[in-house]
């Protein structure tokens, strides 16, 4: 998997030389002069690195480190600035850079240390699971995991639709490792987050000349997807152009680079992801009626965590698990007040917020138990102003739910229920009885 990294600065040449030194050394690269887009690509895309300035127009970059480690505190940040002072470099570490570098730049240490964060993150990916799985246990979740496997061995195009935040990614994560083409490039390109001259040069390739700044020619995310698979996230934000050369590729399995005569051949495996509702879209004549029948061979639809109930604890005990690995802590769980909170949360960002939610709660707990004061500052003015009623009824729910969810990791062996409780097992009949579960 490559080492994502985002240049932030308002020269626009700076980020175009320092981009093309990166992308020669084997790093994805993207780039934005707008400081007040970060949050933006943040929230639509991943990325390793950030190599941002530290004065710029919009938006100071020590002020934009604040904002950005405020909301994702595991990304790695790098400072520039061609204007140094001693408060700037210890602003930049107080609010948690890696480094501060003087412009002009000594590439030479930087792309060191670029180097060093890459295998650090390489090591933490290879010592993971290739994919996490899909933890459920609704009954409609199950039905999409039958789709998965049922879909997975073919070539078929599938078309994932669901709101921002439900797993629409992990889903095509999970076709492509359960495919044969799982040893193959597995490519991702987010539909939304680039204009449609660049999407398209970023889908196509380019060749040199094609365009000012196509200083030489490059591979797009077909070529690199060749008997792999291409995720085309987004796809309801794609323009009618791009849309219809997406729909060639479908249906004749070629494309010609940006300013190219060459016709290229591609045997790629293509998954389109959406938030959108793409039959308003064809109504509004904004996305192509062929090409949604084309590309929803298959259709897998994702339900909101709002309506998955069931998922929220066992969905918080993963990632619980998966941070305590990456964190090296060892937190076995959550306090019954946050456990009232993860249940009665409206979850808008979905399993994605539940995910950073958790996170960041691992990170800054520093006992067995994550509490309300582990929390962002959003969810504890939510936890504040519950009503007594509303807190024994959520409370009620929830113990009903963490039996059954025993019970089903247990397999129904009531011993072996009642020590992942910690209760006994009288305890556990008796709670059984009042809840109303079968015995």
């Amino acid at each position: 998997m490559s080492y994502t990294i985002l240049l932030i600065d308002d020269e626009e040449e700076m980020c175009l030389s320092l981009a093309d030194v990166l992308s020669m050394k084997g790093y994805s690269v993207r780039y934005t002069t707008d400081p007040l887009d970060v949050p933006r690509m943040l929230a639509h895309e991943k990325f390793d690195l950030l190599i941002m300035d530290i004065k710029m127009p919009k938006m100071s970059g020590i002020d934009l480190l604040n904002v950005i480690k405020t909301r994702n505190p595991a990304i790695a940040v790098i400072m520039i600035t061609g204007y140094p002072t001693i408060e700037n470099a210890v602003q930049a570490m107080k609010y948690g850079a890696l480094n501060f570098y003087v412009k002009p730049l000594k590439l030479t240490k930087l792309l060191q240390e670029i180097q060093e964060l890459a295998a650090k993150s390489e090591r933490k990916r290879t010592q993971q699971p290739s994919h996490h799985p899909i933890v459920t246990r609704e009954a409609a979740v199950q039905d999409i995991l039958d789709t998965i496997a049922g879909a997975a061995p073919t070539s078929a195009p599938v078309l994932i639709t669901g709101e921002s935040g439900t797993g629409k990614e992990l889903v095509a994560n999970s076709l492509h490792q359960l495919s044969p083409r799982r040893d193959k490039p597995f490519v991702k390109v987010n539909c939304a987050a680039l204009p449609e001259n660049l999407l398209e040069s970023e889908l196509f390739g380019h060749e040199k000349g094609a365009f000012t700044g196509a200083v030489k020619e490059r591979k797009g995310r077909f070529e690199l997807a060749h008997t792999g698979t291409i995720l085309l996230d987004e796809i309801g934000d794609m323009s009618l152009k791009t849309q219809a050369k997406i729909l060639r590729v479908l249906q004749e399995q070629e494309f010609e680079r940006v300013g190219g005569v060459h016709t290229i051949k591609t045997d790629s495996r293509v998954i389109a992801a959406t938030n959108k509702h793409l039959k308003k879209l064809i109504e509004a004549h904004t996305f192509r009626e062929d090409l949604y029948y084309r590309l929803s061979v298959i259709t897998i639809h994702l339900p909101p965590l709002r309506e998955r109930p069931k998922d929220i604890l066992p969905l918080t005990d993963y990632f619980i698990a998966h941070y305590n690995s990456i964190y090296q802590k060892q937190i076995q769980g959550v306090s019954q007040e946050v456990q009232w909170f993860l249940s009665i949360h409206k979850w808008p960002g979905n399993v994605r917020e539940l995910k950073n939610c958790i996170e960041r709660a691992v990170i800054f707990c520093q006992q067995d138990v994550i509490g309300i004061e582990h929390l962002a500052a959003q969810y504890k003015e939510i936890i504040a102003t519950p009503t007594a009623a509303d807190y024994e009824q959520t409370l009620e729910n929830l113990n009903r739910d963490m039996i059954l969810d025993a019970l089903g990791k247990s397999k129904g062996v009531k011993k072996k229920a009642a020590d992942l409780l910690n209760i006994n097992r009288r305890t556990l009949y008796n709670r059984m009885k009042k809840f109303g579960i079968d015995a």
